[in-house]
């Protein structure tokens, strides 16, 4: 595999973990900042069940300093994840 060969696989890589972060950050992370109402039983059923197996204390109770993160995470980080999904997608 060729150095371009190589490069446009990692592009893709990249692409698809951004994608997949969209769900993520909305359906999970955000949980902790947005109002609980927005969010179906299922998903709030989810995280506990994440937290509690994967003994994640930061989304069990997250302290404020983490909140500040999740929110940087909203305000920045995802209107951030569409855009580097389609630049490496598209192979810029």
């Amino acid at each position: 595999m060729g150095a371009p060969a190589t490069r446009r696989c990692v592009e893709w890589l990249l692409g698809l973990y951004f994608l997949s972060h969209i769900p993520i950050t909305l359906f999970m992370d955000l949980q902790a900042v947005l109002p609980r109402e927005l969010y179906p039983v299922e998903f709030r059923n989810l995280l506990k069940w994440y937290a509690k197996e994967f003994k994640d204390p930061l989304l069990q109770e997250p302290p404020a300093w983490f909140k500040s993160f999740l929110f940087c995470e909203l305000v920045f980080q995802l209107p951030f994840f569409p855009i580097a999904t389609y630049a490496f997608l598209k192979g810029w």
